[in-house]
């Protein structure tokens, strides 16, 4: 049985990279797309989307570049979204 797309669990933010890598699975998930589809489309690696999406990772300038690009916003909105999951602490 396939996993469903998506965190299935709240997660706590402590720093920005974690509070991207919510934001930029809130996004995918609500497109309904998989991680493999978000990597496919942004022109990464299956396992680089899942380490942004954990906040092991941290995205150049260049990788925010093309995933807002993938998804169709711009990158000031995906930066402010994450900048304000972080105030908060965690993901809604």
């Amino acid at each position: 049985m396939a996993k469903p797309i998506g965190a299935d669990k709240k997660r706590t933010v402590r720093n920005l990279d974690e509070a991207f890598g919510a934001e930029l699975t809130e996004v995918r998930t609500r497109r309904r797309w998989s991680q493999q589809q978000l990597a496919e489309t942004s022109g990464y690696d299956e396992s680089y989307i899942r380490q942004l999406e954990r906040g092991t990772k941290s995205a150049t300038l260049r990788t925010l570049s093309n995933l807002a690009s993938a998804i169709s916003l711009p990158v000031s909105v995906l930066i402010k979204r994450a900048e304000t999951r972080l105030r908060k602490g965690s993901r809604e």
